[in-house]
């Protein structure tokens, strides 16, 4: 016998039920659901009464594309940008936390929530699709596989969303949506080079590209989300829990894994750097804005394991002292790979903008993030000061080049190579010996990383006190 349910199971997360009631019962989302379906039916049955079939299909597909990419792409991630910044202001973290609800509980919650309500819209578009069925055309397995794409990739953007919601700044949480979806913008444009049925040939995953193509772009929005949700955590947690270690680990396993995979010879260089820089970005800007607010509790872990956990220590310790020890390790063990990789078919010019390019991308990087630690008065804002001294990166590039190109003068641009990007837009100027910037961007990039290291040593020496502490606290007996 089935019971009339009138409320959610006990067996679900707190947090989540009082999410999801918030959610569904907020004006946005009504609004939103009511909106979607009075207008994918009106233009759909439009369409039915005054198209021809071939031409309604298709213009059907269009439609319910356009509309879910719309809903599930841009307004539900966005609903999220203050999931965890209300909590912080409101002051409500301490007394979840007395609820013994964690830091991941919280956010996994918080982020479900959301994700649920975007379930709840993609299942009323089945009736739409049964519809579209009928008037022909219709590549099913394509557009169905297209529809989990949209929805997977708003699961990402959604995660993005929520975990950067914890910083400080707002500007800090929406410029990540704003490059992912910059992002999503050029993998379109490469995947719709051949048109809208192409794609759809594309997804029906006939051939051994399609499906690894696809199967990548998946793992790689995954692993995005998952960072973000990983951050949001650690930034709400209480100061002595450790959510870094477990992070670099899992980075550091992706990026041994993806050397073993650069030994294959059908993996090329470029195509190797371009896991690199999926793996590493994240983890390496998060490791280096994270604030050293480290706690006894959290280094007796490491000195239980002896020497091996003392060396240990100076790479997985949270906080970005350590972090720059550890973005080191990474830039290593990349190099390493990328070195052993299968030689590119491109001419050697191609293939020496793409190191210039990759090494001005780093540096740039390092020179926010060398920027940041000298120059951020307050922990909390280290991610924020990263992300404006990485935009003032940006716009030094952009205005010196554009100023170069209008008076012809791209020599003028020597006189900024103290900051990395520049050397990307110096690599498209023919009138640049390659092998010379290449040359000066690793001059450049040595000479930051060396102040970067030098800072962080000097750092590290407040671990030391901390590390003596903890191990002290591990030869005193308990009574």
């Amino acid at each position: 016998m089935i019971t009339h349910l009138t409320d959610f199971s006990d067996k679900l997360s707190p947090m989540l039920v009082k999410e999801l009631r918030q959610g569904l019962r907020a004006r946005s989302f009504t609004m939103l659901f009511l909106i979607f379906q009075i207008l994918l039916g009106f233009i759909l049955l439009s369409a039915s009464a005054s198209s021809t079939t071939d031409y309604a299909g298709s213009f059907a597909s269009g439609v319910i594309f356009t509309m879910f990419g719309i809903a599930a792409l841009f307004i539900q991630p966005m609903r999220g940008v203050t999931a965890l910044s209300a909590e912080i202001t409101g002051n409500t973290i301490e007394m979840m936390a007395l609820t013994r609800l964690s830091a991941s509980r919280i956010v996994l919650g918080k982020w479900i929530a959301i994700i649920s309500q975007t379930t709840l819209i993609l299942i009323t578009i089945i009736p739409y699709l049964i519809l579209r069925y009928f008037f022909g055309g219709m590549v099913l397995l394509g557009e169905l596989v297209f529809l989990s794409l949209i929805f997977m990739t708003s699961m990402a953007m959604t995660a993005v969303m929520v975990g950067m919601s914890g910083t400080n700044a707002k500007l800090s949480r929406i410029l990540p949506v704003i490059g992912f979806i910059f992002m999503i913008q050029i993998i379109s444009g490469i995947l719709f080079r051949g048109g809208f049925n192409n794609f759809m040939s594309y997804c029906t995953l006939s051939d051994l590209e399609s499906r690894v193509g696809i199967f990548s772009y998946i793992c790689f929005i995954t692993y995005l989300g998952w960072c973000a949700l990983s951050h949001g955590v650690s930034v709400i947690a209480p100061a002595a829990e450790n959510h870094s270690t477990l992070r670099r680990l899992i980075a550091l396993g992706l990026t041994c894994l993806a050397v073993g995979a650069g030994f294959h010879p059908a993996v090329e260089g470029p195509a190797l750097l371009v896991i690199f820089v999926i793996i590493l970005a994240p983890a390496v800007i998060t490791a280096l804005t994270e604030p050293s607010n480290l706690l006894p509790p959290i280094c007796t872990p490491f000195l239980k394991r002896g020497l091996l956990g003392r060396m240990a220590s100076v790479f997985l310790l949270p906080g970005w002292p350590a972090g720059v020890f550890y973005t080191v390790l990474l830039l290593a063990i990349s190099s390493a790979g990328l070195l052993a990789a299968a030689s590119p078919t491109l001419s050697p010019s191609d293939i020496s903008e793409i190191k210039i390019a990759t090494l001005g991308l780093v540096g740039g990087i390092l020179l926010a993030a060398l920027l940041a630690s000298n120059f951020s008065k307050q922990e909390s804002k280290r991610f924020t000061n990263f992300v404006v001294f990485a935009l003032a990166s940006i716009i030094l590039t952009i205005i010196p080049t554009i100023f170069a190109n209008i008076n012809n003068h791209e020599s003028y641009l020597w006189f900024f190579i103290w900051n990395p990007p520049i050397f990307i837009t110096m690599a498209d100027e023919s009138s640049f010996d390659k092998n010379q910037l290449l040359t000066a961007v690793m001059i450049v990039d040595g000479i930051i990383l060396s102040l970067l290291l030098a800072t962080a040593t000097i750092a590290f020496r407040g671990y030391r006190e901390i590390l003596k502490e903890a191990e002290s606290g591990l030869a005193t007996p308990t009574p």
